[in-house]
């Protein structure tokens, strides 16, 4: 009994040895797994953050240009009503002229029949 209690020992050593052993590199497979996994999901993740980024920015340049368009097209009528209200007030200061030329011309057509009748007069 004195020979098998060593034995019993030594065997009972060797054994949580082995079970010791096969828990750790269970363990460092698992942990291996995880940050491959983990890696994997990352990466997948930060894929999506930057499709998400990228179709932000997008967006974001298309909203950009239809305000540049916008203020453009908005520019542009400003300016065409701004080139209208400068044709009428053209027109209308064209149509005064003409207005105030027409009566000269009138009085002054008046003013020459009233010399020649005046001096028709003097002369009878």
């Amino acid at each position: 009994m004195r020979v098998g209690v060593p034995i019993f020992l030594f065997l009972a050593a060797a054994g949580f040895h082995t079970a010791l052993t096969a828990s750790l590199e269970s363990a460092e497979k698992e942990d291996t797994f995880g940050e491959e996994v983990g890696l994997e999901q990352l990466s997948d993740l930060q894929k999506r953050d930057q499709e998400e980024f990228e179709a932000a920015q997008m967006s974001e340049a298309v909203q950009d240009e239809n305000t540049e368009e916008e203020n453009d097209t908005q520019e542009e009528d400003m300016n065409r009503d701004g080139n209208v209200e400068a044709d009428q007030h053209e027109s209308e200061s064209d149509e005064d002229v003409d207005g105030m030329r027409q009566t000269r011309e009138h009085l002054e057509a008046n003013v020459e029949e009233a010399d020649e009748t005046t001096n028709l007069a003097e002369v009878e």
